[in-house]
Formats: C-alpha cells, structure tokens, sequence
C-alpha cells in the first residue's frame, strides 16, 4: 500500500487524468438543451439522419446520433445527449495534447524517455488549451468542432508516434481518420502539412515499398469519405430537413463543393460589394493595392485573427466588460515555448509552426473574410490555438527547470498552477452555461405565439434552427409549417405567401420582420415574439415601433411544464408589467423559489 501511494505518476496516467478533468469542467458547464447557430439544426439533422447545410458532416452526424441514443427515447434528454460528444470528444483532445507536448519536450533530463518522467509544463500547456476561449465555447455545445479538432490532435499523436516506433500500421489508419475527419469538417485537412512534414522528415519515400503503402493510405482515405454516402442516400429519402436536396450527383456535387456561397477569392481583400461602407474604417479612402494591404493587416489579420489570439491567451473583455489581466501569463509562455524550441529542436519548431500557420495565418488568408461577419469566427481558427498550448507546456517546462536549478522549486510551481488557472477562473462564468436555457424559451416562445397550423417564415439561423429542433426532437407544436427564406430564397417566399395568404394564419419572425417589413406595411400586427400577416388592415393594432412587443394584441402561449431562464421570467414580467395582464399563479411560484 505505502508503494503504491508513493508511486511516481506516468505520462499515461497524468493524460487520463487530464481527460477526466476537462470532461468534468466541460459537463459541468455545458448547455442543457439547444445553443444558438447551427447547433438546432445538427441536433436535429443528427436525431433523425436528415441532411444539414452543405457541405455536410456525416462522420459527425452518425457519432452524435450514436450519443443521443443513450436518451433512451426520452425526448427531453436528446439535446443533452447531443452536447455530450463535444464534452467527452473536446475532454479526449485535452489528453492527447498532453501526450504530444510530452513527445516534442525539448527539455529533457537524462534518461526522460526510458523513465516515462512526466513534465509538468506539459500539464500546464494542455490545461491552457481546455481553458482558453474557444475550446471551451465549443466544448458545451453540439456543434463539430471540439470532435473534429479530436481528430486533428489524434491525427498529430498518430504521428508522433509512427515517428517513434515506426509501424506503418499506423499510416494506414493516418489514412481512414483522415478520410473520416473531413466528414466532421474540413478544417481537419489542415494537419495534412504536419503529415507530410513528419512523412518526409523521416524519409517514409525512401522506404522499398512507400508506393505500396502510399496507395493502401489513399484507399483507406477513400474508405473514410465514403461515410458521404449518407447524404444523397437520406436526401433520397426526402426527410422534413434537406437542404439543398443532394440526391442527384449533380446536386450532391453542387452541395460538396457549396455552390450554394459566395466564394471569396485570393484578391482583391476588399471583395464583396455590399461591404463597401464599412471599408473605409479599415482601409481608408479608395480601393486600390495599398487600400486592400490594408485592410488585410489591420482588418482580417488583425481584427479577425490577431484579437482571437489575445482574447485566448492574454485576457477577453466579456458582456460585462471585465478582463482577466492574468491571461497574459500563457501567452508570455508560449513565447518563451517558441524560443526554447528553435534553439533546441528546430524540426519539431517547424512541424509545430505548420499547424500553427496552416490553422491560422494561411487560412486567414483563404478565407478572405468579408467586412463584417455575423458572428465571432475564432472557432475556425481553433488548430492554430493548439499549437499555441504546445509552446505554452515547452515554455513552462523550460521555465521550471531553469528556475529548479536555482533551488526555487515554489516558483516553478506557481508559473506552471497559476496560467491554467487564472484561465479556468476567468472564464468559468461566460462559459457556464449548465442553467441556461434562454434559447429553447425563445424557441417555444415562437412556436406558441402562432395559431394552429401557421405558417412561420423566419430569416437566418438563429430564429429558425432551435424551432427546427423543438418540432423535429421534442415533436413541439407539429402543426406549424416553417420556411426559412434565407434557403429557399425570395422568390419562393414570395410563392409560398400568396398560396398561403386566404387559406392559413401567415407569420413573420423577429428577424424576417425586421428585413421584409417594407413588404407588408399596414399588414402586420405583433402577436407574442412573432408578427402576423393580415389582409385585412382594420386588424392591424396600432403598435409604436418602440412599444411594439408590449401592444394589448401581444399573447404568450408558455406552458405549464415548460422550464424558464431568469432572463425567459423577466422578459415574461416585462411583457406583463406593460400590458396590464396579471402574472399567472405559476410564475409568482418561480419568483418565490428564486
């Protein structure tokens, strides 16, 4: 008993260890029901196999539908079920980005490898990634992200380890994950580079039968895209969610390829008309090469990378405008982690700079990002942030074991425990998200102002995927019929409103209000969080813009068993305090146990 308590920890067991932390961290904090953007949609598309936007992601689909079956057809615990993969795949990543830093460790005492010693700074490092923004954001909900940048860190291990034992067991499977991955997304092609790197730093080419094995790694590629077959095989099936509808090869080609988006090109920086207001704050006056230059540094290479990279690693000003100045710490690490790696293993210096460059400078430059987004863009950006935590454990090790030899062993500690620290603390509270439930409230709020069989047009993805997850999972309101104008276009919205006009009650979201209300002057009247299309415009109440969700003709349609948010309640208190309507006996309970 006294030797195994006084058992030295291994590299294998500190790395489990570390998943089982971060799978705690992140179930702790990880949203209950459905998150805003494509999260609806992919818990849906996911529950019943449909087929979600292009270019889809199958691989995922099958393992988050794999999730959701421990349910237990308990409609209510679908989502929860769905946001688990990104904790337990997101937790993986953690591990196994410990054991990658351990390989590339450039400060090593003799007789590391054979002692299976454990850095600490490793610890450090991978710690600082499952804190950081980004995979923490990504981590609670059920997006692809955390399972594909799983993928990336398996792949990178994968490799590491072929290095080092040289089985070529291991290219193969190199090959299927690979294949599989890109059924997650895209993004996992980026550690392609790496793999080449580490293929050609140890002369893979030069071995007798590498054209063999390079063409039994592309079959296996091959085999790993095949899981695509999915989605002309369910488009087929015709089910309630097929966008774009890729049952042909032609379509499913054109769904690939997304044809449906706008391509960015290469140049000019400055490419998309309709932004052309708002270069000017960026670029200055004319559009010109220097004007583009521009704009590239100042605008999508610093505001839309750059910021990422602070908000991660030195401090993120959230809502409430606080900042955690201690962030800078794993950043100051990292530095140090970059030089101590080209001074000591500049190969390993290279091959981690690929991933760096590959997942964030490089495509930065690809992506060409448009002037503005609609949302916060750092989760593409998230294999570079990676690369960062690796330099993070190289610095804090170096660190700890030039300052070990000073006998300031309580400094060492404090460095290595308070960067990943200071990181969990600081951004705990923006990323607990475990009582929040704002977006299902807002959802089912939508669904229950409309009458029986409505017809909802919304507009873009958060007005419309958590109502796609309410009918498709939680079988809510069924009767309602819900187009998105921004898929199926202007010209079949306006179809659609004129068959559907005289025969059934027609709605517009917030959003799709907000864009065609030039449409229906004198013809729309608030009913709850939506707005109705009448004929008849004696119907329309007579709603100030700025009292328009507080007008007599405003109802609110929640049930009983439905669970509220404070901010679900307060809206709700809002709404009544300004319609004179008296609070219903169940809300004064909830303010009771509040």
């Amino acid at each position: 008993m006294v030797k195994i308590l006084h058992k030295k920890p291994s590299r294998t067991g500190v790395g489990w260890g570390l998943v089982l932390l971060s799978a705690l961290v992140y179930g702790l904090t990880m949203d209950r029901s459905v998150s805003w953007w494509d999260c609806g949609e992919f818990i849906s598309t996911g529950w019943k196999l449909q087929v979600g936007h292009p270019p889809g992601a199958p691989t995922y689909q099958l393992l988050s539908h794999l999730m959701m079956l421990l349910s237990g057809g308990n409609l209510m615990r679908v989502a929860f079920w769905s946001n688990m993969l990104s904790v337990v795949t997101a937790a993986l990543t953690v591990g196994l980005l410990y054991w990658i830093i351990e390989m590339l460790m450039p400060v090593h005492d003799e007789g590391d490898e054979k002692a299976d010693k454990v850095h600490w700074g490793a610890v450090a490092g991978a710690l600082c990634y499952a804190f950081c923004h980004t995979a923490w954001f990504s981590a609670v909900e059920s997006e692809v992200y955390a399972t594909a940048m799983f993928f990336c860190a398996l792949l990178v291990w994968l490799m590491l380890r072929w290095e080092r034992k040289g089985d070529a067991k291991r290219l193969v499977l190199v090959g299927l994950l690979l294949g599989l991955g890109v059924g997650v997304h895209l993004m996992v092609m980026l550690t392609a580079p790496f793999i080449l790197f580490l293929f050609v730093r140890n002369k893979g080419f030069k071995t007798r039968r590498w054209p063999q094995l390079t063409l039994i790694c592309g079959l296996f590629f091959v085999v790993g895209l095949s899981v695509y077959a999915i989605v002309p095989i369910r488009a087929a099936a015709n089910p309630p969610i097929n966008e774009g509808n890729p049952s042909t090869v032609e379509a499913f080609r054109a769904y690939v390829k997304r044809d449906q988006y706008a391509k960015a090109p290469l140049w000019p920086r400055m490419w998309r008309e309709k932004d052309s207001n708002n270069w000017n704050r960026w670029a200055g006056s004319g559009n010109g090469v220097v004007a583009n230059m521009r704009y590239y540094f100042t605008y999508q290479l610093g505001y839309m990378y750059g910021r990422y990279i602070v908000d991660n690693f030195i401090g993120r000003r959230n809502d409430h405008w606080r900042c955690t100045v201690l962030f800078v710490l794993p950043l100051l690490l990292a530095l140090v982690g970059i030089k101590t790696m080209w001074r000591r293993r500049r190969s390993d210096f290279w091959g981690v700079g690929l991933i760096f460059l590959f997942g964030g400078v490089i495509l930065n430059l690809y992506l060409n990002h448009p002037c503005y987004e609609p949302r916060e863009r750092d989760y593409a950006y998230v294999l570079s942030f990676f690369a960062v935590a690796v330099w993070i454990g190289v610095g804090a090790e170096y660190i700890g074991s030039e300052l070990n030899i000073k006998k300031m062993r309580w400094l060492t500690a404090l460095v290595v425990v308070l960067a990943p620290t200071t990181m969990a603390v600081g951004n705990w509270t923006d990323h607990d998200r475990h009582n929040s439930h704002a977006v299902h409230d807002i959802a089912m709020a939508h669904l229950q102002s409309c009458d029986q069989g409505a017809v909802l047009f919304t507009y873009a993805d958060n007005d419309t995927f958590p109502l796609w997850y309410l009918q498709q999972v939680e079988n809510q309101r069924p009767d309602i019929t819900i187009y998105n104008i921004s898929i199926i276009g202007i010209p079949a919205f306006e179809y659609l409103l004129n068959g559907y006009i005289n025969t059934r009650p027609v709605y517009l979201s917030e959003y799709a209000q907000n864009r065609f209300a030039d449409m229906f002057e004198g013809h729309l009247r608030c009913e709850g969080y939506t707005w109705r299309v009448l004929i008849d415009t004696t119907q329309v109440a007579n709603v100030e813009p700025l009292q328009r969700h507080v007008a007599d003709s405003v109802k609110w349609h929640i049930v009983r068993s439905e669970y509220l948010s404070p901010v679900s309640r307060q809206l709700i208190r809002r709404w009544q305090s300004n319609t004179g309507h008296t609070p219903t006996p169940w809300l004064y309970e909830l303010k009771k146990k509040e």
